[in-house]
C-alpha cells in the first residue's frame, strides 16, 4: 500500500507546486501560487495529497482563512488538480484519484466551503456528492488545436459571425497588439455600461493582476481599430505553454454594427493556435451571449460549479453572483 501524506504545503514550496500545477490535466494560469497571492491578498491554502515524496493531486482553497472558500476574482477554475496520467488503465485511474480526493476532503470542513468551479478536465465529482456536496453543471467553448486545424474550426464559425468578419475586412477594421490593460478595463466598462450593469471589478484590480501576469506569466491584449485609428473593441487573454483563457473583452457600443468585435475574437482564436494547445473561450449563462460564443465553432464543454449544501436553498443567488467577466460583449 503507498503511503499518502496529506499536508497543508508551505511558501517555501510554491515553486513545486507551479511546476505539478503547469504538468497537471486540470492546471489553467489561474492555479498558480503567484496568481492565487495576487487574486485574495495571500488568503489562501493549498492542501496536497504526497507520495513517494513527490505531489499527486492538490486542492486550492482560496480565502481558507477566512472560512469562505470560494473562487476569487477574474478566476474562472480552482478546485482539484490531478498530476499528469501515465500508461494505468482508467479503472486504476479513478481509484487512485478518489483515494486522493477523499484523502484531501477528510481536511476539509465542508461548512467553510462555499463555491468553487472546477476545471472541464475535472469529471469525477462523485466523492464530493458523497460528501454532502452538491454541483450545478455549466458550459465553456474550447478549442482543441491538437484535434482540430484552424481550416475545419473556420468551417464551423456560424453565418452571421462569417458575415460580420467580412464586414470588418470591408470596413478596413485591424487587430494591433496592445500593452495597455486599461484598455481591457475602460472597453469592459462600456460593455457592462450598454447592459445597464456595472463592471464589478476596479480599475486598480484589473492593473495589480495584471503587473502580476506580466510578471510571472504570460498575456496578450487585442485591439480593433480603423483607419482613423479609434479603437472599437478590445480583449484580454492570459495564457502559458498549455493553454489560454479569453478573460476579459470589450467593444464600444457606438461603433458594434461595423464587426469588430467579431473579428477580434476570431483573430484571437488563430493566433493562439501556435502557442497553446486549448484555447477555452468561456461560456455564459445568458442566452444570446452563449450562442455567441458557440458560433464560433468551439466544442461546448461542461465543467462542474460545486458548492456547500447549506447553499442550497440560496444556489441561485451565489451561481448568479458570478461575475461575469467575459461576458462583456
Amino acid at each position: 500500500m503507498v503511503k499518502t501524506n496529506v499536508t497543508y504545503l508551505e511558501e517555501k514550496n510554491y515553486g513545486q507546486w507551479n511546476r505539478f500545477a503547469a504538468e497537471s490535466p486540470q492546471g489553467y494560469p489561474f492555479c498558480y501560487s503567484w496568481w492565487l497571492e495576487t487574486v485574495t491578498n495571500n488568503d489562501f491554502k493549498i492542501l496536497t495529497v504526497e507520495e513517494h515524496g513527490e505531489i499527486v493531486a492538490g486542492f486550492i482553497l482560496p480565502f481558507y482563512t477566512t472560512g469562505q472558500i470560494k473562487d476569487p476574482y477574474l478566476t474562472r477554475t480552482s478546485g482539484v488538480l490531478y498530476n499528469r496520467r501515465g500508461e494505468e488503465t482508467n479503472i486504476h485511474r479513478v481509484s487512485m484519484e478518489r483515494r486522493w480526493i477523499n484523502a484531501l476532503l477528510k481536511q476539509i470542513q465542508i461548512d467553510t466551503f462555499v463555491q468553487l468551479c472546477f476545471h472541464p478536465n475535472f469529471v469525477d465529482w462523485l466523492p464530493l456528492r458523497w460528501s454532502g456536496y452538491y454541483q450545478t453543471t455549466k458550459y465553456t467553448y474550447i478549442f482543441d488545436y491538437k484535434k482540430e486545424d484552424m481550416n475545419t474550426i473556420k468551417k464551423n464559425i456560424g453565418v452571421n459571425q462569417k458575415r460580420n468578419i467580412k464586414k470588418a475586412a470591408k470596413n478596413k477594421l485591424r487587430v494591433l497588439e496592445s500593452d495597455d490593460a486599461d484598455l481591457a478595463y475602460e472597453f469592459s466598462c462600456l460593455s457592462f455600461d450598454r447592459q445597464h450593469e456595472k463592471f464589478p471589478y476596479s480599475r486598480r484590480g484589473i492593473q495589480k493582476l495584471d503587473h502580476a501576469v506580466k510578471k510571472n506569466g504570460k498575456r496578450k491584449i487585442f485591439m480593433v481599430v480603423d483607419e482613423h485609428n479609434t479603437i472599437h473593441a478590445v480583449n484580454y487573454v492570459v495564457y502559458d505553454h498549455k493553454s489560454a483563457y479569453h478573460l476579459l473583452s470589450g467593444s464600444d457600443p457606438r461603433y458594434r454594427d461595423k464587426g469588430g468585435h467579431t473579428l477580434l475574437l476570431w483573430h484571437t482564436i488563430d493566433y493562439f493556435k501556435d502557442y497553446v494547445g486549448i484555447f477555452d473561450l468561456g461560456g455564459s449563462n445568458i442566452q444570446p451571449i452563449e450562442e455567441h460564443y458557440r458560433r464560433f465553432g468551439g466544442t461546448q464543454t461542461p465543467y462542474f460549479n460545486i458548492f456547500n449544501k447549506a447553499y442550497v436553498e440560496s444556489a441561485l443567488d451565489v451561481l448568479s453572483a458570478e461575475p461575469h467577466w467575459n461576458e462583456a460583449m
